[in-house]
């Protein structure tokens, strides 16, 4: 009879070792399948052009005329790019966690490795949320484009934060557009004026082991829509102070329309 009971005990210890390893590989199946490591990816790149209005913009401090016959000329125009989600066609996202800038000299900007895949729309901020805002340029990992001085309100970084765009140039500010160029310079920051840009529904593809683009304009006309550009108090802002006026504002406003697919 103790035999019979010994067997029987081996037995059972033997079933139940077997299940609990089939348990542990069936809990590794599962964490294999999150793993997003093994998720096939592709590089994405957002490329910018500068506009004025349907003309593209090649070289600073050149005029460029406007339909109604408003010259406006750039001698700098540059902004940081954050919080980029790709929406799926389902609506639902895929977040990218990187900043960066875009310069009038380089219109391509690669915005990370994504899953592979159909897309309908892109969503960004123009700026830097408030945690990279406050940072100092050496304590990032965005020191490379934190840097850059031509980004900060005064001789230093801190404690006004970044400025989020920049954009300086000529216009004319006379209502029957016939006067002499007028300099500009609209330098956009603080975490009232970080701004959400959602583009509208274009389907694009992203694919495996390839360069893939995202193609939009920029269009700084746009910038000066609703702005009573013969009040010279408006063709300034340029301190962090400033940032908090009602030109500022209406800048803020206007960023979103700047942008739309090629």
């Amino acid at each position: 009879m103790k035999s019979i009971i010994k067997k029987l005990s081996i037995i059972v210890v033997a079933a139940f070792i077997a299940l609990s390893c089939k348990k542990d590989e069936n809990n590794n199946d599962q964490s294999n399948n999150n793993d997003q490591s093994n998720v096939a990816k592709g590089t994405l790149m957002f490329h910018l052009h500068t506009y004025i209005e349907d003309t593209e913009v090649d070289a600073y401090n050149i005029d460029m005329t406007t339909y109604a016959g408003r010259i406006i000329s750039l001698s700098r125009a540059q902004f940081y790019i954050s919080g980029i989600q790709l929406v799926k066609l389902d609506g639902s996202t895929v977040d990218l966690q990187k900043n960066v800038i875009k310069l009038f000299e380089s219109e391509g900007l690669t915005v990370g490795d994504v899953p592979v895949g159909n897309y309908k729309s892109v969503r960004f901020k123009v700026g830097l949320d408030a945690t990279t805002n406050a940072l100092s340029p050496t304590l990032s990992a965005d020191s490379i484009i934190l840097k850059m001085q031509q980004m900060w309100f005064s001789s230093s970084a801190q404690p006004d934060g970044y400025v989020f765009m920049n954009v300086q140039g000529a216009i004319d500010t006379t209502n029957a557009m016939n006067g002499t160029p007028v300099p500009f310079c609209y330098k956009i920051g603080t975490n009232t004026n970080y701004v959400s840009v959602e583009m509208p529904i274009q389907n694009f593809t992203v694919l495996k082991d390839n360069v893939n683009y995202v193609h939009m304009i920029v269009d700084y006309s746009k910038l000066f829509d609703g702005i009573d550009l013969t009040n010279p108090s408006n063709l300034n802002v340029s301190s962090a102070q400033d940032n908090s006026s009602s030109i500022a504002t209406m800048i803020k406003n206007n960023i979103p329309n700047l942008f739309r697919y090629e």
